[in-house]
């Protein structure tokens, strides 16, 4: 049983917990937001209307979604295979509703707030990459056999 995919997850919510740590950050200090390729867009993101949700921040969604991502996973690594399986099912359904939701922030970022978010665009990129891989994870676990149940004395 390899568990590489696992890892990757892994991985990319670890990078995404960075991301959305830094825009966390800076949106609660009201610190200047580095955009990568030096433009302004994402400063006018992180203070655009749709940068929160009543009092929260998007930036703190995304750091919960990463969190939990990273707890699930790990929980997986640790699990046989029919919790594996159940918890592989739950990843998947967190990645996709975390995946649609950053299809909709880069709908608005495109067509209502005319402005790019270099940090955003990566968070989305991890978020793809997730659903991907928690994909990936489940469909190789419904391969798997079933264990055999412990017999009973």
């Amino acid at each position: 049983m390899t568990r590489w995919r696992l890892w990757t997850i892994a991985t990319l919510a670890l990078s995404g917990l960075g991301v959305a740590g830094y825009l966390t950050y800076e949106k609660f200090t009201g610190g200047g937001l580095i955009c990568l390729g030096g433009s302004q867009e994402c400063e006018i993101v992180q203070n655009s209307p749709y940068s929160q949700i009543g009092p929260i921040p998007v930036a703190v969604l995304g750091l919960m979604g990463y969190l939990i991502f990273l707890l699930v996973t790990a929980l997986q690594l640790r699990s046989s295979l029919e919790r594996r399986r159940m918890l592989a099912g739950l990843n998947f359904g967190l990645a996709l509703g975390a995946f649609l939701y950053s299809v909709y922030l880069t709908y608005l970022e495109l067509f209502v707030i005319y402005a790019i978010c270099t940090w955003c665009v990566i968070s989305a990129v991890l978020v793809t990459l997730i659903l991907i891989f928690a994909t990936w994870e489940l469909v190789a676990l419904t391969r798997e056999p079933q264990e055999a149940p412990e017999p009973h004395s």
